[in-house]
């Protein structure tokens, strides 16, 4: 059976967002996620960046085209039906962009009618993803539009060992970091996988033996 993206998330005021390492405002994503549905697009994110992929998140059409042209994101999830500027228009206007006009946009919608999958690809959308959104697939198109990336994880860490092999990272410039609960009440810190150039778990797991 397809794995379907889940929508519950942590509590955003928890341990995990507030030691999350956010990219800057205005550095470049791999994913921008755009739909007015919160808990689908924290789902999105959750499944995006436990693969290693950096993403920006927006709510309505607008905040969409707006974070696009300042996150320079490799790859677009647009829903279609946004508040203040819809899906459809908002794909028009990326394809009209000469900085953006590149950049693979991929609908998703729930209506599997044959209509909206000839509107999306009319305007300008590469692949049509129908909700609900399977796992599978969506990491298939992001990595083929952005490249595959392994991540490596250590999980059942406290609130200071987690803050210590943050430090620890970002020190040998790793990025981008994620963080986020176990669901046992530990945390659990994400980076992405390369080899020669990031340490694997054993090697961040030997360091906080170390620290003790």
């Amino acid at each position: 059976m397809a794995e379907s993206v889940a929508v519950g998330v942590a509590d955003p005021e928890g341990d995990a967002a507030a030691l999350r390492t956010e990219a800057g405002a205005d550095d470049p994503v791999d994913v921008l996620i755009a739909d007015d549905d919160p808990a689908l697009r924290a789902g999105l994110r959750l499944l995006l960046e436990r693969a290693g992929y950096r993403c920006a998140e927006a709510g309505d059409g607008e905040q969409a085209l707006a974070l696009a042209c300042r996150r320079r994101p490799c790859c677009v999830l647009l829903d279609l039906a946004m508040p203040r500027l819809g899906g459809l228009a908002v794909a028009r206007l990326l394809r009209a962009d000469p900085r953006l006009g590149g950049t693979p946009v991929n609908c998703l919608t729930g209506l599997a009618g044959r209509g909206a999958r000839e509107q999306a690809l009319r305007a300008g959308c590469e692949h049509v993803l129908t909700k609900p959104l399977d796992a599978a697939a969506v990491l298939a198109v992001v990595r083929r539009q952005v490249g595959g990336r392994g991540a490596e994880q250590l999980g059942g860490l406290t609130k200071a060992q987690a803050e210590e092999l943050l430090d620890w990272l970002e020190r040998g410039g790793v990025g981008p970091l994620d963080v986020s609960l176990d669901g046992r009440g530990g945390l659990v810190v994400r980076w992405p996988s390369a080899p020669g150039r990031s340490p694997g778990a054993g090697q961040a797991r030997d360091f906080l033996a170390r620290a003790r």
